[in-house]
C-alpha cells in the first residue's frame, strides 16, 4: 500500500486512499461526525451543561466533594474521561448520566428531525450509503461501532434507505434479540420452477450497529436492556439510561453490560483486518486495547479521517505502518494534511477540505 522512504505526492496519497476502499473495512463512529452536524455535541457543551446543572442535585457531602473535584478538572480544559477518572460515587455517576442523557436527547432530536426532513446533510451519510451498497452479496453486513450515545447515525440512514439492525428486536419496548434483529434483513424470492413456485431467502445489504457506551434510548427495565424511542427526552422514574459515561466504573459497567453492549462488537472487530475511522479522536481505552493490537501489532490496513489530529492519533500513526491519517492542515486557510508513517513528510494540500468525510467521498470515491 506504500513505498518505504519514498516520497509522498498526490497522486501516491490518493491511489492509497482508493485501494484502501478494495475491500470492506469496519466503520468507528466517533463524537466528530455528530459534531460536525452540531457543535452542541462537543465534550466542551456537554461539560458547561454538567457544571451548571449538576451541583443543585446532589445531595450527600461525598457527593459534593468528588463533584467539585470533577468541575474543576473540567474548567482546566481537561476531557470528561480523565475529569471523571476519581469518582468513586455510584448516585453522582447517576446524576451525572442522567444529566448528560437528558441534555444529548434534546440536542438529537431538534439535529435529527432536520436530517429527518433533509434540511441538514451528515456528512459521513453518504459514505456510509456507498459502503453498504458496493458489499458483495456473499458478505452484505457492513459493521459500524461507535461509542456515541446520540441517534443522528440511525436517522441519517433512515433518510437515505440505508438498513441497519442494532441487535434490538421488538414493538415499542425492543429487546436485544441479534438472531430475530438480523432476521428482519432477509428478503424472499420466488421462482417457478418445474411448473411449483420454489422460495429462496438472501440478507440485504445493510449495517450491523454496536453501540458499545449504549446509547439515549437504552434502558434497564427490570433485569433487561431495552430500547424505547418515547422515552429519550423524559424517561420514567422506573428506569435508568444505559450510558456508559467516564470514571473509575466505567470497566464494572462494561462487564455488567457485555453481552448486550459488547460481545458482537469485540466478535466484529477480532475478525476484520481494515478499520475506517470517522471523526473518532481515541479517547477511549476499552477500543483502543483492540485498535492498537489489530493496527500496530497485527499491521492491519486503517484509515483516519478526521478534522483535527491530537497526541493519541499521532502516536498510533507513528506506529502503525499501514495507518493514513486524512485532517486538517494548519493555519486559517482551508489545508488538507495527509501522512503515512512510511513516508518521512507529510503530504499538505492547499485549498483542500478532503478532511470533511462528505468531501472526501466526492473526491476519492466519486459522487
Amino acid at each position: 500500500m506504500t513505498n518505504a522512504g519514498g516520497r509522498l505526492t498526490r497522486g501516491v496519497a490518493f491511489e492509497a486512499l482508493r485501494n484502501f476502499f478494495r475491500e470492506k473495512p469496519l466503520v468507528f463512529l466517533g463524537s466528530g461526525m455528530s459534531c460536525a452536524l452540531d457543535d452542541r455535541f462537543s465534550m466542551q457543551e456537554l461539560a458547561k451543561v454538567l457544571i451548571d446543572k449538576v451541583p443543585p442535585l446532589l445531595v450527600s457531602a461525598q457527593e459534593k466533594k468528588e463533584w467539585y473535584a470533577v468541575a474543576d478538572a473540567l474548567r482546566k480544559g481537561r476531557d470528561l474521561e480523565s475529569a471523571m477518572g476519581s469518582v468513586l460515587d455510584q448516585s453522582l455517576v447517576e446524576r451525572i448520566t442522567e444529566t448528560a442523557g437528558g441534555f444529548i436527547s434534546e440536542v438529537s432530536c431538534d439535529c435529527c428531525l432536520k436530517v429527518i426532513e433533509g434540511r441538514s446533510e451528515w456528512p459521513a451519510g453518504a459514505l456510509l450509503k456507498v459502503l453498504v451498497d458496493t458489499l458483495p452479496a456473499a458478505d452484505p453486513v457492513l459493521n459500524v461501532v461507535t461509542p456515541n450515545y446520540d441517534l443522528v447515525m440511525e436517522h441519517a440512514c433512515e433518510h437515505l434507505g440505508v438498513p441497519y439492525t442494532n441487535g434490538f428486536s421488538g414493538g415499542l419496548v425492543r429487546t436485544i434479540n441479534w438472531p430475530a434483529s438480523e432476521q428482519s434483513m432477509w428478503m424472499s424470492t420466488r421462482k417457478l420452477f418445474a411448473n411449483r413456485l420454489r422460495y429462496s431467502y438472501m440478507v440485504r445489504k445493510h449495517i450491523r450497529l454496536h453501540k458499545v457506551h449504549g446509547s439515549i434510548n437504552y434502558f434497564t427495565f427490570g433485569a433487561k436492556v431495552i430500547e424505547n424511542n418515547e422515552w429519550i427526552i423524559d424517561p420514567p422514574a422506573f428506569v435508568q439510561r444505559v450510558m456508559i459515561t467516564p470514571g473509575v466504573s466505567k470497566h464494572e459497567k462494561l462487564q455488567m453490560y457485555r453481552q448486550e453492549l459488547l460481545q458482537r462488537a469485540d466478535e466484529a472487530i477480532e475478525r476484520e483486518s481494515r478499520f475506517l475511522f470517522l471523526g473518532y479522536g481515541f479517547n477511549d481505552v476499552h477500543l483502543e486495547q483492540y485498535i492498537r493490537r489489530k493496527l500496530i501489532d497485527q499491521a492491519s490496513y486503517g484509515l483516519i479521517i478526521t478534522r483535527d489530529s491530537n497526541p493519541r492519533i499521532q502516536t498510533i500513526l507513528d506506529a502503525a505502518a499501514n495507518l493514513w491519517l486524512v485532517c486538517r492542515g494548519t493555519g486559517s486557510l482551508p489545508k488538507t494534511t495527509i501522512s503515512n508513517c512510511q513516508y518521512p513528510r507529510s503530504l499538505c494540500l492547499d485549498n483542500s477540505l478532503l478532511w470533511d468525510v462528505a468531501e472526501f467521498k466526492r473526491q476519492i470515491l466519486g459522487g
